[in-house]
This record gives structure tokens, C-alpha cells and sequence, in this order.
């Protein structure tokens, strides 16, 4: 399990562990909020938000809410409406490494190819997005989830 946090504006929320909890040295605490679901962080009443996911590798995403719709009825949500490059491999080190990954996968005489090719998948690639995996993944919370009222569409 990665820990993530979502900032807003001057607050941090994020989800309690046993194991972890980051209390700040300074500024508010740190709001705990392992129960709540993303329309909590995100509506027009609020600034962007940062994501920041896998502590330590610290990927942060920029996320803001650019459009509403109704939900047509019938209509399988969460659905996967697209998407652009690939996720990085597991574990890769943070948003330095995977550029320095994706360097030395692509040039052989870089001298960290070897862990480049190691590190990464096959048929890997920075600038695909494997959509039918992601429609499958998203296939599954469909069929776990009940309907929802709402779709947010996000950037970031």
C-alpha cells in the first residue's frame, strides 16, 4: 500500500495508518480522512488540488474540476473516458528517476540501460496508454460499485 495525501488550499487530509501518520511540524494538522470519496476534495467551490501519492517517490498531480454532466441512466460508472501516457513501473523512484528511466531505456549506451531494461515492461512505452487494461480496471469498479449520481472530470 502507497500513502497518498490531497492538499487543499492550507489543509492536508489524508489516510490514517497504523503504521505511518505524518503529523506537520508546523501550520494545521492534518485532517484524516480514510472514508471519504473524491467529490469531498474536488467541487467548483474549491482551489486545484494536489494528489500526492506514494510518500518517498512523491508523484504529485495538479487535479482541478473542469465540467460536470448528469449521468445518462443506465450508464456504467466509473468509465474510462481517456487518458494519455503510461503509468510508470512500480517502484521506480519518483518523478527524477522515471526520467532518467526513461532516458537509459531508450539509449543503449546510457549507463543505467541495464537497470532501464530490468525496471521496465516489455512493452513498455512513456507515450502509450494501455486503454482496454484501463477499461478492464474500470470494468471491475463498475461491477463492484452501485450507481452514482455524478461524474467528475478531472485534469492533472
Amino acid at each position: 500500500m502507497h500513502l497518498w495525501d490531497f492538499e487543499i488550499g492550507d489543509r492536508t487530509y489524508q489516510m490514517k495508518s497504523e503504521a505511518f501518520w505524518i503529523e506537520p511540524m508546523f501550520g494545521p494538522p492534518v485532517m484524516e480522512v480514510t472514508t471519504k470519496k473524491l467529490d469531498f476534495f474536488l467541487n467548483a467551490k474549491v482551489p486545484p488540488v494536489i494528489y500526492t501519492y506514494d510518500f518517498g517517490d512523491d508523484w504529485a498531480h495538479r487535479i482541478e474540476l473542469v465540467s460536470t454532466r448528469t449521468v445518462v441512466p443506465n450508464e456504467p460508472l466509473p468509465r474510462f473516458v481517456g487518458g494519455q501516457w503510461a503509468t510508470p513501473p512500480e517502484d521506480i523512484g519518483g518523478p527524477p528517476m522515471y526520467e532518467v528511466f526513461k532516458e537509459a531505456q531508450k539509449n543503449t549506451n546510457h549507463p543505467e540501460h541495464d537497470w532501464a531494461k530490468k525496471a521496465g515492461y516489455v512493452d513498455w512505452a512513456h507515450d502509450e496508454i494501455h486503454a482496454d487494461a484501463v477499461s478492464e480496471q474500470f470494468a471491475k469498479l463498475q461491477r463492484q460499485k452501485t450507481r452514482r449520481t455524478s461524474r467528475w472530470v478531472m485534469e492533472g
